[in-house]
This record gives structure tokens, sequence and C-alpha cells, in this order.
């Protein structure tokens, strides 16, 4: 964070803005910039960013917020690097395309600069930054004279007054700031020589510094697009821009996600591999409820669209929203109190809760660990929007297992530290299978749940004790256990009730409905 700005208050600060690279920042711009720039996400990039130019991140928001804003045709006094490097920026297409993405949003701004100017600074060649350094610790050095002379200045015009510290005599004082004036000088001349080797560096490396910039912008772009569809996939919320207001909760949570989509590839592979997922999902759902076409009762439960009862459907249409059943309807939906139709077979197992065991263990990596945790993801936000249960065990070795039971609303930090849990041990299926029947046979909410176990199938044969107590488990309470191995050998689960082998995660990804459907 600019040292400057943070040791201003909010009035000081408007009343005199610092420079800009840009033209025709508004005062609200600058108001904007104060309520988003403590923003952790840049303040790290500050923090990054500080040795080579502490004004990067500031000025990249700015850039991409206000981005109606040309950049100055001259540069403000000790800004003509960074001017530069924009200027470079600019005539870049892919900076126009990171200006499109952020859409005058202060909080896509936010992150949008935060990831160029990190990005910048890893990706700049070297005999570049290096002169970018040496200027701003010139700079450094200037600015902390300037602010010694101020203070002795300050000393000066009240010397002799009550309070003074002792031996400061004016005639001392003003020694001091003769000696500072000169230093001062020496240093603003350091700077100014600074910034012209820095200047003629960026001119020597005009290739390099483009393919820098390039970079860093695409994969803030990336970093940005990947940060939006998560907020909306995990339950976060995005479009904070224009009259929307945003909670501190909410800017934290983006925060907490983008960071871990920045440490994590295996999330963003989740996240690429989940429109597949929830197309899976929905396709096969489709089809298991067109084969129920026998009305049997109706039972009330979260809104469901597919099968809201009648009467219901009349209350959300027909009536005027101040009305008192419109209000009504309203207050039940809030509640989970609807009616809704059910069919024959709805309440038979494989329509209730779902424990999901995923193999967490070294060999499951990549695509096939990716398409695990995308298949269960879509099946959770299924489960959520159907009202239903579900825990989920990631596991590994013996003894790791983590039980993850997100409740009726899945926090959606938690949700996203969940599917970034892995072991890389051996794997060792039994103890979160009898875990899961445990949880099942024991907890009145998952009493009529089926297991889907989704592993890579590398395990020994099954204890007899296991074996005992899944039986008694399918009688009463009447569980199902479907089991999905990938790349191993069905051999190793078949006291699965059905077990769906995939030798290839992408040729036979649509092998997995087989598993999915009688789970919807």
């Amino acid at each position: 964070m600019d040292e400057t700005i943070s040791g201003l208050d909010a009035e000081a600060y408007l009343f005199e803005p610092p420079e800009t690279v840009w033209d025709r920042v508004l005062i609200q711009d600058h108001a904007t910039w104060l309520d988003h720039k403590d923003m952790e996400a840049l303040v790290r990039a500050a923090e990054r960013t500080r040795a080579v130019n502490c004004d990067i991140p500031r000025e990249a928001w700015i850039g991409l917020y206000a981005s109606g804003n040309p950049l100055k045709l001259a540069p403000p006094p000790g800004m003509a690097v960074l001017h530069s490097l924009f200027r470079r920026a600019q005539e870049l297409p892919e900076w126009g395309c990171l200006r499109l993405a952020v859409g005058m949003d202060p909080i896509a701004a936010a992150f949008g600069a935060a990831h160029f100017a990190t990005e910048l600074i890893d990706k700049l060649p070297p005999e570049v930054k290096e002169p970018m350094e040496t200027a701003q610790r010139a700079r450094d050095r200037a600015q902390q004279l300037q602010d010694r002379l101020t203070v002795a200045r300050s000393l000066a015009d009240g010397a002799g007054s009550a309070g003074q510290p002792p031996g400061m005599t004016k005639q001392n004082l003003e020694s001091l700031i003769t000696q500072v004036e000169s230093d001062l000088a020496d240093a603003g001349d350091q700077a100014a020589a600074s910034e012209q080797a820095a200047l003629q560096a960026l001119d020597a490396a005009q290739a390099r510094t483009a393919q820098s910039l390039a970079t860093a912008i695409n994969q803030s772009a990336d970093d940005l697009s990947a940060l939006q569809n998560a907020a909306a996939e995990f339950g976060v919320g995005w479009g904070l821009g224009g009259a929307r207001t945003v909670t501190r909760e909410q800017i934290a949570g983006l925060e907490q996600l983008s960071e871990y989509l920045r440490k994590s590839p295996s999330l963003k592979q989740i996240l690429e591999s989940l429109g597949w997922a929830k197309s899976l999902v929905t396709r096969e759902r489709r089809r298991s409820t067109r084969g129920r076409r026998t009305f049997t009762h109706y039972k009330i439960q979260d809104l469901n669209l597919e099968t809201l009862a009648p009467d219901e459907l009349v209350s959300m249409i027909a009536f005027d929203p101040s009305s008192p059943i419109y209000l009504d309807f309203l207050c039940r939906t809030l509640d989970g109190d609807l009616l809704h139709a059910q069919f024959e077979g709805e309440d038979y197992a494989g329509r209730g809760p779902i424990v999901f065991l995923r193999d967490e263990s070294g060999s499951m990596h990549g695509l096939r660990r990716a398409t695990a945790c995308a298949l269960q993801l879509a099946l959770m936000v299924e489960a959520r929007r159907e009202g239903r249960r579900f825990v989920s065990i990631p596991f590994s070795d013996l003894g790791q297992l983590q039980v993850y039971d997100p409740g009726p609303r899945p926090n959606p930090q938690e949700l996203v530290a969940h599917l970034d849990t892995t072991y890389g041990g051996g794997t060792e299926p039994y103890g979160p299978l009898r875990k899961a029947i445990e949880l099942i046979r024991s907890d009145p909410s998952l009493r009529a749940g089926d297991i889907l176990c989704i592993t890579d199938g590398d395990f020994g044969p099954p204890p007899k004790g296991f074996l005992q107590l899944l039986q008694e488990a399918r009688a009463d309470p009447g569980l199902k256990l479907v089991t999905v191995v990938i790349n191993g050998r069905a051999g190793q689960a078949n006291f699965a009730d059905r077990v769906v082998m995939i030798n290839d995660i992408v040729r036979d990804r649509e092998r997995l409905a087989q598993a999915i459907g009688p789970l919807l």
C-alpha cells in the first residue's frame, strides 16, 4: 500500500489526491479507491511490489476501474517509469480485454489490479526490474529527506517556545535545515538519474517487457474469470458493481476463494470439469423424473418447480406481489414449507441423503481427481436444491479420513477447503466405509441414505467383518452402495451393489451416468 496515502485520513486525501498517470480521474474515483485500498488482495500486492514501484497496484486499479480515462500526455513528476509501463500495457489488446472483464466493478478492479501487479513483478525481465528497484530506493530516500525537512522547518518556526526539545536552538535547526536541503537536492538528482536509467532499460528491452505485460494481463484475466465463476458455483456472490452493496463477509469470502484458486491448480481443474458434471446430473435427474408418472401423495419440502403442487403454483404466479397470499407463499418458501407432488418410487432408496466417499490417495490426481470432485460438487448442488442431506468423507490410507458435514446450508469457504483436501498416501476404503455406514445407521437425518464411493480401486479385498456390517445395513436401514472405479479392478469392489468401471476418465465420462442414476 502507498505509505503516503495510508498516512492520510480520507478528508485530507480527497482534498488533495496524489498524482496519477491517468487523465480525468474524478474525486469519486479516488473516493472509491479509498473504500477498497485496504482489501487484503491489494495489500498483499502492494507488499509484493513495494521494492519495485510502490504505486503499481493503485495505478492498475484506477486504470481498470476508471476505464474511460486515458493516460496523461506527460507523466507526473517521479512517475515516468510507471507512465511508460502503462503506456505499453494500454497499447496491448489484452489490456482492453481485462478492462472489459472488470466492467467498472470496484471489487473486480481490485482483484484484477492485485493479480496484474503481482504477475507483472514476477515476470518483468531482470534488466528492467533491477533499475526500477534502484529508482524506487532513490524515491524513498528523497521522500524520507523531504519528511525530515518538513519536521525541521516546523521546529524552527516554533523555536524557543515551551515544549521545544532541549538543545534545539534556532541556530542548530537552521544548520540542520541547510544540511537536509543539500542532501535532498543530491537525493533528487539521484532519483532523476535512476528514473532515467529505468526508462532506458525499458526501451532497451521493449520486446521482453511487452511479453511480460501481455502474460501478466492474460493471467490476471484468467484469474478474474476463474474467481467470478467460482464465486457463483460456491455461493459467495459476485455482481458487486453499480448500486449493489457488498458486505465485509462477502469480500472476505472472495479473498479466501481467490487465494485458494491461485494456490490450488486442482481447484481450477475441478471448476473446468464442473460444467460437464452439472450437465450430466441435470440430464439424469430429468430422466429419472420422467420415469415417475404415478402420483402418490403430497410432501412438504423446499421449492422445486418440477413438482410444486398446483395450489402453490397459483399462489406464486396469480397474485399481486403485495397480496397476503403471495407474501405467505414467500414466507413458506423461505421456511421450506411448500407442498410438492410425490410420484411412485420417489420415496424409495436412492432419493434420500447421500454419503460421498472420495479417494484422495496418491494415484488420484489430475483429471481423475478433478472429475471425481466435480461430479461430487454437482450432486451436492442438486441435493441441496432438493433439500436432501449429504455428508462427504475424503480418505486415503489407514486412519486418513475426515467427515465433512455442512448441515442444511454449506459454508462456501468450508466447501472449498473440503474439495481441496488431499492426502496422497495409499488407499484403505474400509475404515471410511464403516464410518459412512455408522453415520447412516446412527443419524436420523441420514437414515435413508445411500453411499457413492469414487476410487481408483487400488486396495485389498474386504474383511469379513466389513461384509457382515454391510449386509446388516442393506437390511436395515436398506442402504445402497455404488462404487465408481477409475483405472482399477472391479473385483476389488464387487461388494458394492453397483460397480461402474471407468478406464479412461475422458472417453468414459458418460458411463458415470450409470453410477449417479440410482441416486437421482
